[in-house]
């Protein structure tokens, strides 16, 4: 009751029936998604096992092993479909076929089938905002008006003084969006490159093909997908033009405001209300599938947490979506981090939050908020034990794990060995996505790392060969092994993985939440800053401070001492228990 709140303690922002995993990891009602640990893959940069300089679907499975390790619930792969990877697979040219250069039906099968052995969940990317310009549909679609697939794009007429029909611009290169087409005489849109034309989700037969396709794959025996571009599905119906953006405006979520696309609002080329009408089909077939999951894309928007809660609210829309709340360039803060998390409970409530901090798009963890002021590797074990305190699901990006920093260019990357065509596109305005996809290091003696035994699709920085998984594995104070207990540690916490969450009004630096399930209490106090904080924790009645984890923070009963960039766990008495101290006249036990 609110009554029996200590004073120092603030009304519950984030409240969920989740549920706590056994020791197997198990969900005991299934809903194991809910506060998961999704470990994101590139396929491509993962471990090549053909020699041809491209990881595959083989060497995942050579390393599940060391995945498992990690101790977390589930995989997420990149596009692993037939494609000619003008964009790391997101312009596909079949739903339901394996690309040739990551194997084929049977190793996806059999790596399905490892993974769950090992408890594991897989799930696929779809991508179903658009296709490769080579699929067969759009073969159909642009050869003319009439065909059967004549409406499965978007296509519209000239404006009326020719030229493209409005003003949309591509996120890839911040120019017009369309591309006009002879044997149409229209202009056909795509949201990204020219060679990925958006499907026209507005036709119900594109909608019932994505349904057969999501079929397919669920009934091998994937636990769900996440959705690419979730909020790209819909598109103003009149194809009116996006405001231009003022000042007043803000800047939008996940986009650099040197990209051109940031002049515009972006409310009418996507992020549509109508797409909310489009995920309770999605929802019901994959609820037939017991634990199997949708994780929604939500970036490039003008308030992606806003938008992200509202794609997970009810029971008809997606479980999980993840935002990007923690994309921002500033220096990591106690004041910014609570006014976020704050905004995300509020939002969301008991729906799927998902956090996201780095990933194929995003760029590197380690490379994010400044990185620590001289204490780096203080800062970015204190970076690891916050993400996983926080309420919800959390994707982290391969390699990330290693605390690899962003490859850079040229220095890292030769500019002839780009490969991202968004990078490329708009070099050397906006960076792009190559520093955060290069290969694996997995052993600094061989040559590539261990990644490949011939030159690889990217070079592997000289940076990463001393963060390589070999010599990290034998380094008890590795990011590598910091974060695998953390994991593990984190495995067995009920008030992680299945609890509520309550901000600590503590003074900055300092950021404190309260996470809580059934009978445990789980205190999680974090020192942003790179000097020694002192603070009394007054109400607060410990047990035991967590074991395991070499935390550098220390409690004397009443003054909680944190050097720079420290953390503290610990576990407090329960409400129940303090009761039973109150009725045995205030004598602990």
């Amino acid at each position: 009751m609110d009554d029996e709140r200590p004073w120092w303690r603030e009304p519950v922002i984030h409240r969920r029936s989740a549920d706590w995993r056994d020791g197997n990891g198990q969900s005991r009602r299934g809903e194991w998604w809910r506060n998961a640990i999704i470990y994101q893959i590139s396929p491509w940069s993962f471990q090549d096992t053909q020699g041809t300089g491209t990881g595959d679907l083989e060497g995942i499975i050579q390393r599940l092993d060391y995945i498992h390790s990690l101790e977390v619930d589930a995989i997420w792969l990149t596009p692993v479909n037939a494609s000619p990877m003008d964009d790391l697979g997101y312009d596909v040219t079949s739903l339901r076929e394996i690309g040739h250069a990551f194997g084929d039906i049977g190793q996806f099968d059999r790596l399905l089938a490892l993974a769950h052995q090992r408890g594991l969940k897989v799930l696929m990317d779809g991508v179903w905002n658009h296709t490769s310009d080579r699929h067969p549909w759009f073969a159909d679609s642009r050869s003319g008006r009439d065909g059967p697939y004549a409406h499965w794009y978007i296509w519209a007429d000239p404006a009326p003084g020719g030229g493209p029909p409005n003003n949309w611009r591509s996120a890839f290169n911040g120019k017009s969006g369309w591309r006009f087409v002879k044997e149409r005489r229209q202009y056909y849109w795509f949201s990204f490159l020219p060679s990925q034309p958006d499907l026209n989700w507005n036709h119900a037969p594109v909608r019932d093909a994505i349904l057969q396709h999501m079929r397919f794959w669920l009934d091998r025996g994937v636990d769900g997908f996440r959705v690419d571009a979730a909020n790209f599905f819909a598109k103003d119906p009149q194809l009116r033009d996006n405001p231009r953006r003022r000042r007043r405006d803000g800047r939008p979520d996940g986009i650099a405001m040197s990209n051109p696309m940031a002049e515009q609002l972006l409310v009418n080329s996507f992020n549509r209300p109508e797409t909310l009408d489009y995920l309770p089909p999605l929802r019901r077939l994959v609820d037939q599938y017991p634990g199997a999951v949708l994780l929604g894309e939500v970036t490039l928007c003008e308030d992606s947490v806003a938008l992200a809660a509202s794609y997970t609210q009810g029971p008809e829309r997606l479980h999980l979506a993840y935002h990007s709340g923690l994309l921002f360039d500033e220096a990591l803060t106690a004041q910014r981090l609570r006014a976020l998390i704050r905004r995300v409970c509020e939002h969301y409530g008991r729906s799927g939050i998902c956090w996201m901090a780095g990933n194929h798009d995003y760029g590197r963890l380690r490379s994010r908020w400044g990185g620590g002021r001289g204490r780096a590797e203080d800062y970015h074990r204190l970076v690891a034990a916050l993400l996983i305190s926080l309420p919800g699901a959390l994707c982290l990006w391969q390699g990330d794990e290693l605390g690899l920093p962003e490859a850079r260019i040229p220095r890292d990357i030769p500019r002839k060995a780009m490969k991202d065509p968004f990078g490329k596109l708009l070099y050397p305005k906006v960076p792009g996505r190559d520093g955060a996809r290069t290969p694996m290091p997995w052993d600094d003696r061989l040559a590539h790392a261990g990644f490949s035994a011939v030159e690889p699709w990217l070079p592997v920085p000289e940076s990463h060969l001393r963060r390589s998984v070999h010599r990290q594995t034998g380094d008890p104070a590795s990011s590598l092994n910091h974060w695998r207990r953390l994991l593990r540690w984190r495995r067995h916490q009920p008030a992680l993985t299945a609890g509520t969450a309550e901000l600590l009004p503590l003074r900055a630096p300092l950021l404190g939440l309260v996470r809580e399930y059934a009978e445990q209490r789980l205190l999680c106090v974090f020192n942003l800053s790179a000097h020694e904080v002192r603070s009394k924790l007054p109400g607060i009645d410990f047990v035991r401070p967590a074991c395991g984890l070499d935390m550098p923070g220390r409690y004397d009963g009443l003054t909680l001492t944190l050097p720079a960039w420290g953390f503290f766990f610990a576990d407090l008495r329960s409400a129940a228990q303090m009761r039973e101290i109150a009725l045995d006249g205030g004598q602990a036990r």
